[in-house]
């Protein structure tokens, strides 16, 4: 199974899949630009005035955007549970930002997680199971500072992988009440038939940039 739609970036399988062969995975993708969602947030914190504080990055695969918060003076706590991770992103860090990057092969939803001014995490957040999933999000609301982003996607129940088990795939209803207390910026339904890394697919997810207010 994978977890991006094909064209939009490297797709980020679910960490389960032990099948793949993640040194390999994680070497190909590299080079790649940060994803559209990425940038978006990154836009809206400068357009809100953020500076570089702690930002957490969940299943964080080849690294791309945890180099990105690294070069521009973020202190990354990243979070992958797959040791090959690890291993592509770790000898890419310059030797002056590696004061500023906390590395954990975890499960995300077994982290302590810092106080953070932002989460980020593409295409992971549903490949968790539910008890996971909202241990993780629970810590990550009440770890956020004051003026602190949430920039994730999440899937959504009618999309064609809801099924799977231990999965966390949400009805819009859910996704906002999950958002309750945040200043939505940004809550984008993406509902469309399309192409995946396993063929033809159905997509259903949000793409979601929310702040907490002062």
């Amino acid at each position: 199974m994978d977890a991006e739609p094909a064209g939009t970036a490297a797709a980020d399988p679910p960490a389960e899949d032990e099948e793949v062969d993640w040194a390999a995975y994680y070497q190909y993708t590299l080079g790649r630009e940060p994803r559209p969602l990425f940038l978006r947030g990154f836009g809206a914190m400068a357009a809100a005035g953020v500076t570089p504080g702690t930002a957490v990055d969940v299943g964080f695969g080849d690294g791309t955007e945890t180099m990105a918060l690294l070069d521009a003076g973020w202190r990354v706590t990243a979070i992958d549970s797959a040791q090959a991770a690890a291993e592509v992103l770790e000898p890419r860090v310059p030797e002056a930002a590696r004061k500023r990057l906390t590395l954990l092969t975890a499960p995300a939803a077994d982290v302590e997680l810092p106080p953070l001014d932002l989460l980020f995490s593409a295409y992971v957040l549903s490949y968790l199971a539910p008890g996971a999933f909202a241990r993780l999000w629970a810590r990550a609301r009440a770890g956020l500072r004051v003026g602190g982003f949430i920039v994730v996607n999440i899937f959504g129940d009618r999309h064609a992988w809801a099924t799977e088990p231990e999965t966390t795939f949400l009805p819009r209803a859910e996704v906002e009440r999950l958002l309750e207390g945040l200043e939505i910026i940004a809550l984008d339904e993406v509902e469309e038939d399309g192409d995946s890394f396993k063929g033809p697919t159905h997509w259903h997810y949000y793409d979601i940039v929310a702040r907490r207010p002062a």
